[in-house]
């Protein structure tokens, strides 16, 4: 799974991140948005994702003599396939969680850091909930949660507008007591 081995580390997993929402991005653009990752460290992981085709060079231009190239993450970059999961160890599959949601811990610091955070107003939200659903039914909320994300996908940024990010993990819980639950529920 050359794709996704790729994004095994945390910077350049923050590097797709950043490229997501926007069109096409320069190495000192990604720095901006990045600043916590020095430079010469971007243009290495930078390299590394467009040797494994997950960035393409979408413009190269001459400035004072120096070459500066502009970025987009490649034309079908995706989740893995399943077939692409299946292949990954139980280790692996463990890297690409803690990466993922060191992330997440990273980004929740980098809010939390902000001198006029106001977690309400901001409408920050982080929770769990746990229910019963069959496959078909995990499908469908799938779908409709998609739907109603895509009309805000396409949207521009403007001053009313902050980026946001949604971040999701959806697995199955232990089935220990669905078994008890089960005969409970049939005989009430």
């Amino acid at each position: 799974m050359e794709t996704s081995s790729a994004l095994l580390h945390p910077v350049r997993l923050r590097i797709v991140q950043s490229l997501l929402g926007e069109a096409e991005l320069t190495t000192h653009q990604l720095h901006e948005r990045l600043p916590d990752i020095p430079i010469a460290t971007l243009y290495r992981h930078v390299g590394h994702l467009v040797v494994h085709e997950l960035l393409e060079v979408a413009e190269e231009r001459q400035i004072r003599g120096a070459s500066e190239r502009t970025y987009r993450l490649a034309p079908g970059i995706s989740n893995p396939t399943a077939e692409e999961l299946k292949s990954l160890s139980s280790e692996e599959l463990l890297t690409a969680f803690t990466v993922f949601t060191s992330g997440l811990v990273r980004d929740f610091g980098d809010y939390l850091r902000q001198a006029d955070r106001e977690l309400f107003a901001d409408r920050v939200s982080f929770a769990q909930a746990s229910f019963w659903a069959s496959d078909e039914e995990v499908d469908e909320f799938g779908r409709a949660l998609m739907g109603a994300l895509e009309a805000m996908l396409t949207n521009e940024p403007s001053q009313h507008r902050r980026r946001r990010t949604l971040t999701t993990v959806l697995m199955p819980r232990d089935n220990v007591g669905t078994e008890a639950a089960a005969d409970e529920a049939e005989l009430a």
